[in-house]
């Protein structure tokens, strides 16, 4: 329990422990911290002095263990005196304690010694940073303290250990803490009082030294600006005497432009919104002099009084901005010659690895010179790749030291993506003392133009060496002075064979002397020449060649030499000549083609303005050469087309021309006639010449032509019109029996521009299907039944009406329409029959008639054709097909081909007007015609006993004997039928039954009756 005698206690403890912070206040910090041993010894000794003192009335004894503030003080002094006195100390009380005796004596020793160790240990953990130290941290470390010293209690055992600290409990953790708080946190004033005397003292020691000593000015002034103290640098830095300064204000020294900056910065620091400042300053000596200085300015305020001192110092650097301003005036200077002589300049401070340049180096990167100067990686990465391991490696040897210059060449490409060649030099400026550098300084030079000038050197040099062009230096003279390896080549000449020597070595005959004249002429009077000339190899061989030559100007525009550059163009003339006349001349008669045709009528046109002439144009189309083409072969049909060019060119004059258009048709322009008399006796001749016969290998044959005519100016005075009018002249000619001329008239341009109308009108009927199909009977004579009808096509025009196949049949066989004319045909008569078959139960044999240019297209598709007939059901007996007697001769393999495909499908077919044309009799069997139908010249005069009835009974007879029915065409009377019937002909069309009629007619008159006659006939056999 507490009770009056432990406050007493308490008392003393305390008034021991002000003991303690007494000593600790005898000593110095600096004593303290370099204390001799006798010292340390004799606070060892006071503070064990101490210690014994408080043990003699212990705060608390229990179980004859003591409790007193001898922990805290040897705790303390472990803190704040260092091992040595807390050695000592710590002997001192153990030794009294162990004197004492008692069962917890050492317990006690124990306490003793863990307090001290305790203490230095925490003095090495605050590293003797004892000020810092708060009440917080001190009476943590006396709980730390006291605790460990109630842990050694244990010792005892262990009832008499919990009850000795059970009565021990609040004074040894409360009181003796609390005692620790107090007594450190004045031992740490006392310390930090102390720090600051001696601070003070240090401070005025330097301030004193410095003042009267230093090497920098210092003053001291008030808010008066007036200088009351002044050091003796300052007195020399302005020329001027203490006495002098301390009367004068230091606005009046100083310069006038700085004043206002200064006077400022000196209002905010009276203020109070400054305490110090440091700015660069001139001011005025007393011989009018400039001194720079770097001033530093600070104040000490008294808050008592309101007032305030200034101390300032002054650094001299006048010397400094001198050399500055010299330093700067120079990078002006050279700034200025850079510029002008268009170099770029860096400055590298290695140490700092800070990198300054010039505005030019700026304008090459293409940024800012602020931006390169800030990121000077810019210029590195704008290098090209490959370039910037040479860089680094110019770099490197210059830093390595082993090296003083650099000299590199690179490729930059700048921000706007241009390239340039930059030459970059660089010197090292400054050393350290190892030879190590530390300032590189250098320059950029774009070199791009320079690059250029060498590449094309470099390029022209490797050009003139490996040119496939021969190239030559001559003087004005004709002296060669160099040549080219090609130039030997073409030549044949070796350089050394030509060097020295004169142009006139490689004339030729084949160019005149008068040539070689105008071309000198020419040169010194222009300085250039090109053309085509003529020269001589070594060999002696003549070759043509292109040359060029061009004059080299000196600088002051005197022509010096001669350069001459040309190739070989023999070969390419040949080509030319060979192109050109493969172009212009037919490759099979050598006459002029429709290209070169063109060209000279044109020509014509203008010179037979010019000089008031005429001429004629005729076409020429031979007769039936394509039959004898067919049947003898392309071979004798080139003989006889070489042949007839033979013949035209002797039908006329040299200054006549003949030209073949192609195929069987040719073209001969009769020019510069005064009249056209003669034309006709031209094309006389023209034609009995063709007429005579051609031997064609070991035949002979004949053929004829037709003529058409058109004369210049009087029929067209351009070239396509007169083309126009000769083709429309040869037509008439082809159409009024062939073998003759025809003059162009008026009238034949109306009929070609009919027909030209109607192809435009054909091709929308087939769009459009404006066609019809007619059809005509074919009658069985025996029986006078209908069971075939010959289809016949219609064109019902839109405001023609309709049109016969006579009219437009040949214009679709000429352009080709004729092929979906004849598709369009067979599609709706296989519709028909299958319509019919099925409305009245009959089948009709339709014959279509098919155009032997449908034959000999490609295109014309059988397989869709029978795919047709097999959707509608309709047997291929249901369609003939009808060809002419002109198609089997001299047969052509796709056309056999395609009646064979015919036949194999079942399909019947008719020759058509046979004995009209050439004898087709050996392919009557080979492709099993069913039909020959006799045409109707033989019957239209047919009378008993006549040729014709003996013909057309012949045919009949040879047509049954090879399994062959007949028909007979154009039965126009009854005695007609009746003798064709008697002569055993099978069937027959014409006007005699009926002419063609429209679907609805043929079937109401046909048909429908045929249909009513079987009903009747049928229930005749019913009933």
């Amino acid at each position: 329990m507490f009770n009056l005698n432990i406050f007493f206690s308490i008392l003393e403890n305390a008034a021991l422990l002000l003991a303690l912070v007494y000593v600790y206040s005898l000593s110095s910090t600096h004593q303290r911290k370099v204390a001799s041993f006798l010292w340390q010894f004799l606070m060892g000794g006071l503070i064990g002095t101490i210690g014994v003192v408080i043990m003699i009335d212990p705060l608390v004894n229990q179980q004859e263990a003591l409790f007193d503030a001898r922990s805290v003080v040897l705790c303390l002094s472990g803190l704040f005196f260092g091992a040595i006195p807390t050695l000592l100390a710590t002997i001192i009380m153990a030794l009294y304690r162990f004197h004492l005796g008692g069962v917890a004596v050492w317990i006690g020793i124990f306490m003793l010694v863990s307090s001290g160790l305790i203490g230095l240990v925490w003095r090495q953990f605050r590293h003797n940073k004892l000020d810092q130290i708060s009440y917080r941290e001190f009476f943590i470390f006396g709980i730390v303290v006291h605790v460990i010293s109630l842990l050694w209690l244990f010792l005892l055992p262990y009832e008499q250990a919990l009850q000795a600290i059970s009565n021990v409990l609040f004074p040894i953790l409360v009181i003796l803490p609390l005692f620790t708080m107090v007594i450190g946190h004045l031992l740490v004033k006392i310390e930090f009082y102390d720090r600051n005397i001696q601070v003070k003292l240090q401070e005025d020691f330097l301030f004193k030294n410095q003042f009267d000593i230093g090497n920098i000015g210092i003053a001291i002034t008030t808010k008066t600006k007036y200088w009351l103290k002044v050091n003796p640098y300052l007195c020399r830095m302005f020329g001027y005497t203490e006495k002098e300064l301390t009367s004068l204000t230091w606005p009046e020294l100083t310069h006038p432009d700085d004043l206002n900056k200064d006077l400022l910065l000196f209002d905010k620091m009276a203020n109070g919104e400054l305490d110090e400042y440091e700015t660069d300053k001139r001011f005025i000596a007393k011989d009018g002099s400039i001194v720079y200085t770097h001033m530093t300015v600070a104040c000490r305020r008294h808050v008592q009084d309101n007032t305030f001192l200034v101390i300032a110092g002054f650094l001299d650097i006048t010397q400094q901005k001198q050399s500055q301003q010299a330093l700067l005036q120079s990078k002006e200077h050279l700034a200025l010659v850079l510029d002008s002589s268009e170099l770029g300049a860096w400055d590298w401070d290695v140490v700092s690895d800070r990198i300054s340049v010039n505005q030019y180096s700026a304008d090459i990167l293409g940024c800012s010179i602020e931006d390169l100067n800030l990121h000077p990686e810019l210029w590195f990465n704008a290098i090209r790749s490959r370039d910037k391991f040479k860089f680094l490696r110019s770099i490197n040897e210059m830093v390595k030291g082993r090296c003083i210059s650099q000299r590199v060449e690179y490729l930059l490409t700048d921000l706007k993506g241009v390239s340039h060649w930059i030459l970059q030099t660089g010197k090292v400026v400054d050393i350290d003392d190892r030879g190590k550098p530390l300032r590189v300084c250098g320059t950029h030079s774009d070199i791009t133009d320079i690059k250029q000038v060498e590449d094309s050197l470099s390029i022209a040099t490797s050009v003139y060496q490996n040119s496939s062009e021969a190239m030559s230096v001559f003087t004005t003279k004709g002296i060669l002075v160099d040549s080219n390896p090609a130039f030997s080549l073409i030549t044949g000449f070796s350089k050394e064979d030509v060097q020295g020597k004169h142009l006139r070595m490689f004339e030729t005959d084949l160019q005149p002397k008068r040539f070689y004249q105008q071309l000198r002429k020419q040169l010194n009077r222009e300085g250039h020449w090109h053309g085509e000339v003529w020269m001589q190899r070594k060999n002696g061989e003549n070759y043509l060649i292109l040359l060029t030559i061009n004059s080299i100007i000196q600088t002051k525009s005197q022509t010096a030499q001669f350069v001459a550059l040309f190739s070989d163009i023999t070969e390419k003339k040949q080509t030319e000549e060979f192109i050109w006349r493969q172009a212009n001349y037919d490759a099979l008669t050598g006459l002029p083609n429709r290209r070169m045709l063109l060209s000279f009528l044109n020509q014509e046109i203008l010179l037979s303005e010019r000089q008031d002439n005429h001429f004629a144009l005729m076409f020429l189309d031979l007769d039936y050469f394509k039959e004898i083409n067919d049947s003898l072969g392309h071979d004798m049909g080139d003989v006889l087309l070489l042949d007839t060019a033979d013949r035209l060119k002797k039908c006329v004059r040299e200054n006549d021309l003949v030209a073949r258009l192609g195929g069987d048709e040719f073209t001969i322009v009769l020019t510069n006639l005064a009249d056209f008399n003669g034309v006709a006796r031209v094309a006389q001749q023209i034609l009995k010449t063709l007429a005579e016969p051609y031997i064609l290998g070991d035949q002979i044959a004949h053929i004829s032509g037709s003529i058409g005519i058109t004369l210049f100016p009087d029929d067209a005075k351009t070239t396509d019109t007169l083309l126009k009018n000769a083709d429309q002249a040869m037509y008439t000619s082809k159409s009024s029996g062939r073998n003759r001329f025809n003059y162009f008239t008026p009238a034949m341009q109306d009929h070609a521009q009919k027909r030209i109308m109607l192809i435009q009108d054909l091709k929308v009927a087939i769009i459009q299907h404006q066609f019809e199909l007619y059809y005509q009977p074919i009658v069985d004579v025996n029986n006078k039944q209908v069971t075939k009808a010959e289809a016949l096509i219609r064109w019902r025009h839109p405001t023609m009406g309709l049109i016969p196949p006579a009219d437009f049949i040949s214009i679709a066989e000429d352009t080709g329409m004729i092929i979906d004319i004849g598709n369009w045909v067979f599609y709706q008569a296989c519709k028909q029959a299958a319509q019919w078959k099925t409305q009245f139960n009959c089948d009709v044999q339709i014959s279509i008639n098919k155009s032997p240019v449908e034959f000999r297209n490609e295109s014309t598709d059988i397989e869709g054709w029978l795919k047709h007939m097999s959707q509608l059901a309709l047997p291929t007996k249901n369609i003939c097909i009808e060809i002419t007697e002109n198609l089997l001769f001299n047969i052509e393999p796709n056309v056999e081909a395609k009646l064979l495909a015919y036949r194999k499908a079942g399909m019947q077919m008719s020759l058509d007007d046979f004995g009209t044309g050439y004898s087709s009799l050996p392919y009557l069997k080979k492709f099993s015609v069913n039909y020959l139908k006799i045409d109707q010249c033989f019957v239209n005069n047919l009378a008993a006993g006549s040729n014709d009835l003996c013909l057309c009974e012949a045919m009949i007879v040879m047509a049954h004997k090879l399994g062959m029915k007949v028909i007979a065409e154009g039965v126009e009377t009854e005695n007609q039928r009746r003798l064709l019937t008697l002569v055993g002909c099978d069937y027959a069309q014409g006007y005699l039954f009926s002419h063609a009629l429209c679907r609805d007619d043929f079937e109401q008159q046909y048909l429908m009756a045929t249909q009513e006659h079987k009903r009747i006939s049928n229930s005749q056999l019913l009933t």
